[in-house]
């Protein structure tokens, strides 16, 4: 689902029955390295937990190069609410441009 898709944000029952991950922004300088910015919207219509944002980034071949995971801020999220998370790669040398980002969680039965 590209970012062209997404509907106005305050009507959640145009977005699809999932949880969705997006990249919001990315960044580079030769101290702090790369980072990537984005989200977690829960439309799976019912409450998550253990929300964990993967990134994986390829070369120019399409091979994956590397893949580490981060939590999201919260984890835990009701239907509907939106976490956020940051990947900061410090030792990687270019703007991440061509990755793939992926999503798990758990269903929160304590609610």
């Amino acid at each position: 689902m590209g970012i062209e898709s997404f509907p106005e944000i305050e009507n959640f029952q145009k977005l699809p029955r999932e949880v969705i991950i997006k990249g919001a922004s990315t960044h580079f300088n030769e101290t702090d390295g790369a980072g990537l910015r984005g989200i977690v919207i829960n439309n799976i219509g019912h409450p998550i937990k253990n929300i964990r944002a993967q990134l994986v980034i390829f070369n120019g071949s399409r091979v994956p190069m590397m893949g580490i995971s981060t939590a999201t801020d919260p984890e835990k999220l009701a239907q509907g609410g939106i976490a956020n998370f940051y990947f900061q790669l410090k030792g990687h040398k270019e703007e991440i441009k061509n990755y793939h980002l992926q999503v798990n969680w758990t269903f929160d039965e304590s609610i």
